[in-house]
């Protein structure tokens, strides 16, 4: 018995280390995407996201503290590595427009989203998904 719990908590142990190292950027999925391909994301985490000015959570917020809830929408051109959020990873979304789900679109130009609490990081994640900014 107490050698099945031990192997058990070892698969659990390598599972977590494994969904740990691909929100990082160092797992690209697709290695040779490079470019800008705009593509419409949903927000399907229950997170509320910041908008940033760079690829860090601690940059300013466009327009003094632009945050986006769930089901509103970004337009992302393509990721960018950038600063850890905790254990989240360092996965960013190029940003140039958001919507509002009651309505309103704000272009925000070169702004910059957490992947994770955007769609998972699922865009990036994706084969071909969104492409790495060059």
């Amino acid at each position: 018995m107490t050698r099945a719990i031990k192997t058990l908590a070892a698969l659990a142990l390598a599972g977590a280390s494994v969904l740990c190292a691909t929100s990082q950027a160092s797992a690209d999925p697709n290695p040779n995407n490079y470019g800008d391909r705009p593509l419409t994301i949903q927000l399907d985490t229950s997170d509320h996201v910041g908008v940033y000015t760079a690829p860090d959570a601690g940059s300013s917020k466009v327009d003094g503290n632009l945050t986006l809830s769930p089901n509103d929408y970004i337009v992302a051109t393509c990721w960018v590595v950038g600063g850890n959020v905790g254990n989240a990873g360092d996965v960013w979304y190029r940003t140039a427009q958001v919507h509002f789900n009651g309505g309103g679109d704000i272009y925000v130009g070169a702004a910059y989203t957490f992947a994770p609490y955007v769609d998972y990081a699922a865009a990036f994640h994706n084969v071909p998904g969104l492409p790495h900014c060059v």
